[in-house]
C-alpha cells in the first residue's frame, strides 16, 4: 500500500460541505484509506481569476490504486460533486490533486507526480506539512518552500472546523433572533437556529453550480415535423435574492427536438428544481431553464412560461395578496413561429397558484 498526499480545495457553495463529501468518497472506497487529514485553510485565489476565497485542506491516503487508476478515481469523484471550471484556475465545487505518491516521479499527459505546483503554493504546502514527519524525503525541501513563499502576496490562514456552514448559521441566527428584540433561549426558539440551517442546506443546495448534469439523453426517431414536447405546471419554490423571502409557482416547458435528441420527462422536473434552490429572481429561473434547456439539448427551440407568487409583494411593501406575475422566453421556432408560440401561450392559462 502507497502513501499518497492529495490536496483538495473548494470556493462555490458550502466549500467546507463539499470538501467533507469529497473525503468521505475517497474513504468509501475499498481500496483507499484515509490516514490522517490536515486543519482547514482559507486561501486567496491565485492565477489572477477574480473569484471568491478558497477553503483547502490535505489528507494523507493509503491506496493500492497505481497513479493512474487513483487519478479516474478522483476524477469520477470530483464529477460526482459538479465540478466544473471553465478557465485554468477558475472556480470549482471541488478541486483534488495528486501531490506526492509514495516515491513515485511521473511526467507523462494529463499527471506528474510530484505536482507541478508542489513547492509554489502555499495552500498546498502548508496542509501537507501537517501530514508528514522529519523522515519524509521532501520534508526540508517543503520547509524551505513555506519560508519563501509567506514572504509572496499568497494570503492563507487557518479557519476552526467549528466555522463552518451550519455553525455560521446559526450563530447568525441566534444574533438576529437576539437583534429583532427576541430570546433566542426561549423555548419555542431554542431549536430554530438549528432548523434554519439545516433548511438552508436544503433549499439552498444548488448554490455556485453552473450547470444541471443530473439528466441522461435519449435518441428518438426523427421527422421532418418534429413534434413539440412540453411538460405544464412544474411547482417550484425559491428565495428572492432582494429580500430573502419566498416566491413560488408553476413552470411550464416546451422544447422543439433536433437530431431525434429528447431528454427524460422527470429531469425537467429536476431541472426546475436545480434552477430555484439558490438566491435568485423569477426572471432569472425564467432565463436558466431556457439556457439550460439550449445548453443540453440544442434543440430547435425552447419556451418557458413562469407564473409565481412574490412574499416580499404579499407579505411587506404593497400587501397585495394572490398577485400572479408571468415570465416568458422564447427561442429558436418559438421566437420564429407566431403560430407555434400563441399555441404554446394558449395552453397554459393563468390560474391561482
Amino acid at each position: 500500500m502507497e502513501d499518497v498526499y492529495l490536496s483538495l480545495g473548494s470556493n462555490i457553495g458550502n466549500r467546507e460541505a463539499f470538501l467533507q463529501q469529497a473525503i468521505e468518497a475517497l474513504g468509501s472506497d475499498p481500496r483507499i484509506m484515509i490516514e490522517k487529514q490536515a486543519s482547514l485553510y482559507e486561501t486567496s485565489p491565485v492565477g489572477g481569476v477574480k473569484q471568491r476565497a478558497f477553503v483547502n485542506t490535505a489528507v494523507k491516503i493509503g491506496t493500492t490504486y497505481e497513479p493512474l487508476a487513483l487519478l479516474k478515481v478522483i476524477h469520477e469523484i470530483e464529477s460526482g460533486l459538479h465540478r466544473t471550471r471553465q478557465v485554468h484556475w477558475g472556480p470549482r465545487t471541488v478541486d483534488i490533486d495528486i501531490i506526492f505518491f509514495g516515491n513515485e516521479q511521473i511526467d507523462q499527459p494529463g499527471l506528474s507526480i510530484p505536482h507541478p505546483e508542489a513547492f509554489n503554493r502555499l495552500f498546498v504546502l502548508i496542509p501537507i506539512q501537517e501530514l508528514i514527519d522529519g523522515q519524509f524525503p521532501d520534508a526540508d525541501k517543503i520547509a524551505t518552500a513555506i519560508k519563501s513563499l509567506q514572504q509572496d502576496d499568497q494570503s492563507i490562514k487557518k479557519i476552526s472546523p467549528a466555522n463552518n456552514f451550519y455553525t455560521e448559521i446559526t450563530n447568525n441566527v441566534t444574533n438576529i433572533l437576539a437583534a429583532i428584540g427576541d430570546d433566542p433561549t426561549r423555548k419555542g426558539l431554542i431549536e430554530t437556529p438549528d432548523r434554519v440551517a439545516r433548511m438552508y442546506a436544503n433549499i439552498f443546495d444548488s448554490i455556485g453550480l453552473e450547470d444541471f448534469q443530473d439528466y441522461k439523453l435519449f435518441d428518438s426517431p426523427e421527422s421532418d415535423d418534429s413534434k413539440t414536447v412540453m411538460v405544464k405546471g412544474i411547482p417550484f419554490y425559491s428565495m428572492c435574492e432582494h429580500h430573502m423571502m419566498p416566491f413560488w409557482g408553476k413552470v411550464s416547458v416546451a422544447y422543439v427536438p433536433d437530431n431525434g435528441k429528447i431528454i427524460g420527462l422527470s429531469k425537467i422536473l429536476r431541472l426546475v428544481d436545480f434552477v430555484s434552490h439558490k438566491l435568485s429572481l423569477q426572471e432569472k429561473i425564467t432565463d436558466d431553464v431556457l439556457s439550460q434547456m439550449e445548453k443540453i439539448l440544442h434543440p430547435k427551440g425552447v419556451a418557458v412560461i413562469v407564473d409565481a407568487r412574490h412574499m416580499c409583494i404579499e407579505m411587506r411593501g404593497v400587501k397585495k395578496t394572490g398577485t400572479v406575475t408571468r415570465t416568458t422566453k422564447f427561442t429558436g421556432v418559438f421566437q420564429q413561429n407566431d403560430e407555434l408560440r400563441s399555441e404554446f401561450l394558449n395552453s397554459i392559462q393563468v390560474g391561482q397558484i
